[in-house]
């Protein structure tokens, strides 16, 4: 081997049993890789990669990503293994210098399972919230379903004296297919939700609020809650439909526990939106009374729950920060104000 090849040849044992890849570059060319990359990538031996170029095995995003792991900040690209494949990594650069020349070490964390853990976690938070969702369901075709009936009802008893014109049947049965086609559309509102993988399509804010609305609407005036929008108009943006539908669902089922709880009078909650040229804001505010100064800066920890008598997962706002801040899409804050807590969802432009 030459001399580039033993850089840091005194640490060699501890580079090669770290969990993270590592990687040492100079110009652009790899000179030394420990035994975890060589795992993650497929490669029996690390002379099959020296002096190669770097961006044989690394895949920079079209733009710079980054993620929060460990509270820390990282880049996030991806690798390409000896078979082909793409594998979802974080990586931290640190520029070093050894006998008078310049490298970059490279510390690489394959987020493959994480990846998958997390998208497992956010399953079962859409999976948990199904028992809630069937409800809103059967809250949207309880009165379609009870008109339709009318409907058919009067046409038989039409049918049996006789008198069941053309002109009568042909728009009562006008009025059952608008019914029908109401209730095809909330079920479709409610599959779109549940799919698996959430395809991010240009979509503006208030859409999507008022898609939740939508979803929401029945159960909440059944239970005597006013939901307010302050519409704005916002520019459209390259959005996850289904995750920012889940998130604002979560703050807003949370809203309606804590009204129902406190038997607050007269519930209100009032959502409106903001944006600047950097980002764009949804504000959900409620009267419920606010949350406990003790606890408020802990309800986006995992398993953290004020719901022990509704066995609550505690994963609800855990998942709405998690979803936020994978892609440095945004972040999401919360405060008291005078009669109840205000949400804030930032969503980022870029």
């Amino acid at each position: 081997m030459g001399e580039n090849n033993n850089i840091f040849i005194n640490l060699s044992d501890v580079i090669n049993n770290t969990i993270e890849g590592i990687l040492v570059i100079e110009e652009g060319f790899i000179k030394n890789i420990n035994h975890s990359l060589l795992e993650i990538l497929g490669y029996e031996n690390k002379e099959e990669l020296i002096d190669k170029l770097a961006t044989g095995i690394l895949i920079p995003t079209s733009k710079e990503k980054f993620i929060k792991y460990n509270e820390k900040l990282f880049q996030e690209i991806s690798l390409i293994t000896k078979d082909g494949n793409i594998i979802p990594v974080i990586i931290k650069i640190k520029n070093v210098q050894y006998k008078d020349k310049e490298y970059k070490m490279v510390f690489i964390l394959d987020l493959s399972e994480l990846k998958e853990k997390e998208k497992m976690v956010i399953r079962q938070s859409k999976l948990s919230a199904m028992g809630e969702m069937l409800s809103m369901i059967a809250h949207q075709w309880r009165q379609p379903l009870s008109t339709i009936s009318t409907m058919i009802t009067r046409i038989k008893l039409k049918n049996e004296i006789n008198k069941l014109d053309k002109i009568f049947l042909d728009t009562i049965l006008n009025d059952i297919n608008k019914y029908i086609q109401y209730m095809s559309t909330t079920i479709d509102d409610f599959r779109n939700f549940f799919t698996i993988d959430s395809k991010k399509e240009l979509i503006t804010l208030n859409e999507i609020v008022i898609i939740t609305h939508k979803m929401l609407e029945k159960t909440f005036l059944s239970q005597n809650i006013k939901i307010e929008i302050k519409d704005k108009k916002l520019s459209k943006l390259n959005l996850p439909k289904n995750e920012l539908i889940q998130i604002i669902l979560n703050i807003l089922n949370n809203s309606k526990d804590a009204i129902l709880e406190k038997n607050i009078e007269n519930p209100l909650i009032s959502i409106s939106f903001n944006q600047n040229k950097k980002e764009q804001k949804i504000f959900i505010e409620d009267n419920a009374g606010g949350i406990d100064e003790n606890i408020i800066s802990k309800i986006f920890n995992p398993y953290f729950s004020t719901k022990n008598k509704k066995n609550g997962s505690g994963l609800g706002l855990y998942i709405c920060k998690n979803i936020l801040e994978k892609d440095n899409l945004g972040d999401i804050f919360v405060e008291n104000k005078k009669n109840g807590v205000l949400f804030t969802i930032i969503i980022n432009k870029n």
